[in-house]
């Protein structure tokens, strides 16, 4: 596979994808698949030869990932499990867990799932917590926070 035929493969991706995220030194690339409750990632450090660092039949603890963000210092990604739930007033229903995953990336860019943060449970009072997204901040200088 070519590296322009790569790079048009990840854009065809990135708008098949609800989220998309690489890290900044561009040799890793991670998308949720949302209706699939996967979290793909990628090894794209040689664009002639890419390689799927997940397998499609793994069992991830995660129902109806979308938003998806690598942390600052690129450990780390966070990815939250709400897309669209629009009841019977509409035609998009995807299922979901509501919780918020902050997952380890190894140093191979492959994922270690060990922590999720429930919203549901401590806001049931209130129907729920129900994140669609998140900011993700760097303060190592807190004179000058930083937000991705």
């Amino acid at each position: 596979m070519s590296a322009l035929h790569f790079t048009n493969v990840v854009g065809s991706l990135t708008q098949a994808f609800p989220s998309t995220d690489f890290t900044k030194d561009g040799k890793f690339y991670y998308a949720t698949i949302t209706t699939a409750n996967h979290i793909a990632a990628l090894d794209i450090s040689d664009l002639d030869n890419p390689k799927r660092l997940d397998s499609p039949d793994d069992n991830q603890p995660t129902i109806g990932p979308h938003y998806i963000k690598v942390t600052p210092d690129q450990k780390h990604i966070v990815v939250t499990d709400y897309f669209v739930q629009t009841g019977s007033i509409g035609l998009i229903n995807t299922p979901a867990d509501y919780k918020a995953l902050y997952i380890d990336i190894n140093p191979d860019g492959s994922l270690h799932f060990n922590r999720s943060i429930d919203f549901t449970t401590p806001y049931e009072n209130r129907g729920g917590g129900k994140p669609h997204s998140s900011v993700v901040f760097d303060l190592t200088d807190p004179n000058h926070p930083y937000y991705y």
